[in-house]
């Protein structure tokens, strides 16, 4: 059986199970070392899968281990100088191999791997958002000038987790570091088409001398019953709009914060890695959300643990795609 193991964001191997004891005799790995074999979804810690794979005893005197690092281009993350045309090509020729309940189980072990690191990150980023929420000025562009970068920074902490690199609690602002423009223009991107879509619902409404200053007065308008009925209708084609822009833009901030790509790119290849998968994606959404449901009917003590969920799960199915698109499907 052949070992890779971590040394900071380098990945070594692979090695033998003999030489793997050896190095875990001289403390090169310890139980905070992530370790991969064939047959893991993701890099473990050592210390967490160690009682489940036992080694052979450490050889006394043996010649330390050479590893050499791992090949880009076959053993770790996306090459990130594919162009997206590129991605798509290899992610058809190879399958996108992943499903809900893979998808889900591949995300909890992933976060259950470095949990109070994970936990700490996402409350702090959720926390953080929702304060700039709240600022005079900064507020109302909140969901331009914090919130896309904070979104990208709690699934960051969980991808390169799932790729073997070493994770710090300061990883969840990297997206103010490394792609702060990119990410603004997204978020403002994201504002106009909302923008717009809200306006469709609102200006018939308008148009129709229905008036919002009822709803706050506490007495609702008389509406005649065909334009409830096409309000209704204008509603719902709205909220289906909006499901699916975000089901096939699943992914884009993560893309953006991970490769090079323009911003428009990085919206570009979330829809082509989401082309296919809208069924999933909605699948793991409602999901997620039935969690985030029951973990606040928890005396909201159970949604502190589900939140970072939704980072992991995003994550996951970006790191699916990599990997089927590598040639190393998950499942």
């Amino acid at each position: 059986m052949q070992w890779f193991y971590a040394v900071g964001s380098e990945r070594l191997g692979p090695i033998s199970s003999e030489q793997l004891s050896n190095l875990v005799a001289d403390g090169t790995v310890t139980s905070a070392t992530l370790v991969w074999r064939e047959g893991f979804a993701n890099w473990q810690a050592w210390g967490e899968i160690a009682s489940s794979n036992p080694l052979p005893a450490p050889q006394i005197g043996a010649v330390p281990v050479a590893a050499s690092s791992v090949d880009d281009s076959t053993e770790s993350g996306p090459e990130l100088d594919w162009s997206i045309d590129e991605f798509e090509d290899r992610l058809r020729q190879n399958g996108f191999a992943t499903s809900v309940g893979g998808c889900l189980a591949r995300a909890w072990e992933n976060y259950k791997s470095f949990f109070g690191l994970a936990l700490g990150a996402v409350l702090v980023a959720y926390l953080l958002t929702m304060v700039a929420g709240f600022l005079p000025l900064v507020g109302l562009f909140s969901g331009i000038l914090v919130t896309p970068h904070m979104n990208a920074g709690m699934a960051w902490i969980f991808l390169k987790r799932a790729r073997g690199e070493d994770v710090e609690f300061g990883d969840v602002f990297a997206g103010f570091s490394r792609c702060y423009g990119k990410l603004a223009l997204m978020g403002l991107i994201q504002f106009i088409v909302m923008f717009a879509l809200v306006m469709i619902f609102l200006i018939p409404l308008f148009g129709m001398g229905i008036s919002l200053d009822g709803l706050e007065s506490g007495s609702p308008p008389e509406i005649p019953p065909e334009a409830a009925m096409g309000i209704g209708l204008l509603f719902s084609f709205v909220f289906v709009v909006v499901l699916f822009l975000v089901i096939r833009f699943f992914v884009s901030h993560l893309v953006a914060i991970d490769r090079p790509d323009s911003a428009i790119d990085a919206f570009k290849l979330s829809w082509r890695i989401s082309k296919g998968r809208f069924l999933t994606i909605l699948g793991l959404a409602l999901i997620l959300l039935l969690l985030n449901i029951a973990g606040t009917l928890a005396l909201l003590i159970g949604a502190i643990f589900t939140l970072p969920m939704v980072a992991a799960v995003v994550a996951q199915f970006y790191h699916d795609a990599c990997e089927s698109a590598s040639g190393r499907p998950p499942e």
